[in-house]
């Protein structure tokens, strides 16, 4: 099982790369009921748009001692949790910038003030 926060390997399409790091986005009761966990995918590319939410160092349990990374706040996939390619990272985002993140997603993706 992972948790939310958590920051873990997965198969995003080939479109976007394969293999990503990914920030789990649902909480345990989705997992325990679907099987499946909602992540967002985090790339070491600097993509400067209304989708990028920039991850630094000082936002995780962890440094990833990157360069830049940031999460594409559009790329969210449902996964099931035995296709976790593996959990090597061992790193959350903390619950603050967590916060922040959940709020650029819905602002970026699922904002309908332009409808």
């Amino acid at each position: 099982m992972v948790y939310q926060r958590d920051i873990v390997e997965v198969i995003f399409d080939d479109d976007f790369g394969g293999n990503h790091p990914a920030i789990v986005l649902s909480n345990k009761l989705v997992q325990e009921i679907e099987g499946y966990f909602v992540c967002v995918m985090m790339t070491s590319s600097n993509v400067d748009d209304e989708f990028s939410f920039v991850i630094e160092d000082d936002m995780l349990t962890k440094p990833l001692n990157r360069e830049h990374c940031e999460a594409r706040c559009h790329l969210i996939n449902f996964v099931p949790i035995d296709a976790i390619i593996v959990n090597k990272h061992r790193n959350q985002i903390k619950v603050n910038p967590f916060k922040d993140l959940i709020k650029k997603i819905n602002s970026s993706t699922f904002s309908t003030d332009e409808l």
